[in-house]
């Protein structure tokens, strides 16, 4: 069970959609270790991702290091019980979040959805906030190796309750979440920053999906709007973990929240997005921004209450160079590498545009109205050119090269990320099993 771009979750096939009481108890194939009942009507995958990097960045700063990490080494144990019911259960080993300095043990998900039909389900535990469209993909199956700057305004995670389904020959899917509220781009939900509740929504359509009499070149057209909204009370144990500073997808932070920030007042999120498919090529976009209110008292003298604003915006668009259909859902090669059979397995060109601005009023003195970031440490605009190839060995390995460009406005200060515009090469090992 695993959450799908369009923000519902894939569950296992009911007893009555298979149709077939004789299945084997264990099964061993490249989608996993599944054991099933007798009467299929419960089961257990057992599987897991595994990425190692090599990340390389050319005539940089110490603050953007070259290294060897791994990014993610996630199990996972996921399934059904009594048709209706569906689980995951994933931790996390590696980085909480792009621009995590060490290795932490956290939950990545953990979930239980209940499935009395298609139109409408109730899902509850931790999992992704349906908000944005790149966010909501899969971590395996990202065209390039990181996500596009939108994500460092979009919540990873969060710990709630959610109604979801697909209506209207599937054409439609919603979602609505409450959930107790997280910061951006992270793994961790911790407890020491639940300030208020959060309320989350999305809407994404496929109007012509099935259409005979529209052309097939517009089937694969997808249209959508997530969302937040929440109050947020100051919270009483710190301010250490309330803020996620924004980073670059080569994970360099270029932008830090001052310390002693707390949440206060009105938090929202809006995001309009796309994504079309057809036949290899693939294109999403979308665009995001973000208001938070904020109080400055433990900032510096003349603090108070204010807010702060930021937007940023990705297109990525994908090209399978050996005909596979271009999806965000997996990609699954025509012909896995088989040397001796002239098999070389399935290929991959990306390209990705993407861009953050933080608003005037995060580097005003505190005094003014503003948050007191400096504007000489932190970069106050970012532009990003990405490229991406990607080689699908088989359907459980895969190889990938990036190659990230940013450049900064503002900053600039010596030892900083912003000193000068990043470039860097992510090259990746991933094993999807």
């Amino acid at each position: 069970m695993e959450q799908n771009m369009d923000g519902t979750t894939e569950t296992a096939p009911t007893a009555q959609q298979e149709g077939n009481k004789a299945l084997p108890q264990l099964d061993v194939s490249e989608k996993g270790l599944i054991f099933r009942s007798k009467d299929n009507r419960h089961s257990i995958r057992l599987g897991g991702l595994l990425q190692v990097d090599d990340r390389e960045f050319v005539d940089a700063p110490t603050s953007q290091e070259s290294k060897f990490l791994i990014r993610r080494a996630r199990p996972a144990a996921s399934g059904y019980f009594y048709d209706d019911w569906n689980f995951r259960f994933a931790p996390e080993f590696a980085l909480s979040s792009p621009n995590a300095t060490s290795y932490q043990t956290t939950i990545a998900d953990a979930i239980i959805n209940y499935k009395p039909m298609e139109d409408f389900q109730v899902q509850a535990g931790k999992y992704k906030p349906p908000v944005a469209l790149e966010q909501l993909a899969d971590d395996a199956y990202l065209p390039l190796a990181e996500r596009a700057l939108t994500s460092n305004l979009s919540p990873s995670r969060d710990i709630g309750v959610m109604a979801h389904g697909r209506t209207f020959d599937e054409k439609l899917s919603w979602a609505a979440m409450v959930g107790a509220g997280a910061r951006n781009n992270t793994l961790n939900t911790g407890l020491d920053y639940d300030t208020g509740p959060d309320g989350y929504f999305r809407l994404f359509a496929q109007p012509f999906l099935g259409e005979k009499e529209i052309p097939e070149a517009l089937h694969g057209l997808r249209l959508g709007v997530g969302g937040s909204i929440g109050w947020a009370a100051q919270s009483s144990a710190g301010t250490s973990q309330l803020f996620q500073n924004y980073s670059t997808d080569g994970g360099n932070t270029f932008f830090t929240f001052p310390s002693g920030l707390n949440t206060e007042g009105e938090h929202w999120r809006i995001s309009p997005q796309l994504y079309y498919t057809y036949g290899p090529f693939g294109l999403l976009g979308e665009f995001i921004a973000e208001k938070q209110g904020v109080n400055t008292s433990g900032v510096g003298p003349g603090g108070g209450f204010t807010n702060y604003e930021t937007t940023a915006w990705n297109v990525t668009m994908n090209f399978m160079l050996t005909g596979e259909d271009a999806t965000l859902d997996g990609i699954v090669p025509l012909e896995p590498v088989d040397f001796k059979n002239g098999q070389l397995g399935a290929w991959e060109m990306t390209l990705r545009y993407d861009g953050m601005a933080i608003g005037d009023n995060a580097f005003r003195a505190v005094n003014q109205g503003g948050l007191g970031v400096s504007a000489i440490d932190n970069a106050t605009d970012v532009n990003g050119f990405t490229w991406g190839l990607n080689w699908y060995i088989n359907r459980i390995v895969r190889l990938g090269v990036t190659a990230e460009y940013n450049a900064f406005t503002g900053g600039g200060g010596q030892d900083t990320v912003a000193e000068h515009n990043e470039l860097g090469f992510i090259t990746r090992l991933q094993i999807k099993y």
